[in-house]
């Protein structure tokens, strides 16, 4: 004889799933609005130099982690949300949770590093070399840097708590009987 199935999760931890899923997600689209917005004009000497994000490969990373993360988000956040609607649970899905959860939330630790460090390192070259004040717009690119590194740092705290929730729910999935 079998032994009955676990008892669903709680409404409460299902509600806190939700909560977390939505976070991530909003963290990771502010993230992914913020450095693609991010740009500055350099005046040099009567010549303007403009630089993009997408002229410093730690920025472009970063916009790569936030957009896969994103995407992930998102799609976690259905399946989530009909989990939630119709009280089933497909076999997989705890497999899915399992491995993306741990997958993406390094992706998204290792781009918000980078966007940390280059920020930093950039912005103290730029010093060196140029007279800089706060109010200058190279300090704007550097604190939209960042803004979104710290974003992306958020993003993955949550996917990180959601990681332990989803460990925890691969041990105690039911167990198909063959």
């Amino acid at each position: 004889m079998a032994p009955p199935p676990p008892a669903p999760p709680s409404v409460t931890l299902r509600t806190v799933l939700l909560l977390l899923r939505v976070l991530t997600a909003a963290f990771l689209l502010i993230t992914v609005v913020l450095i693609s917005t991010n740009t500055v004009t350099l005046e040099i000497s009567s010549t303007s130099i403009k630089l993009p994000f997408n002229d410093v490969y730690a920025y472009r990373y970063m916009l790569s982690a936030a957009v896969i993360g994103l995407v992930y988000a998102v799609v976690q956040l259905f399946l989530t949300i009909s989990q939630f609607a119709t009280g089933k649970t497909h076999p997989l899905t705890y497999q899915f949770d399992f491995y993306g959860d741990k997958v993406i939330s390094y992706l998204l630790a290792t781009g918000s590093a980078a966007g940390f460090g280059v920020s930093k390192d950039l912005k103290d070259t730029y010093i060196a070399l140029i007279e800089f004040d706060s109010t200058d717009p190279v300090d704007k690119f550097f604190s939209k840097g960042y803004a979104s590194a710290s974003l992306l740092l958020f993003a993955f705290v949550s996917l990180a708590v959601l990681s332990v929730f989803s460990s925890l729910a691969l041990s105690k999935r039911p167990v198909p009987v063959s």
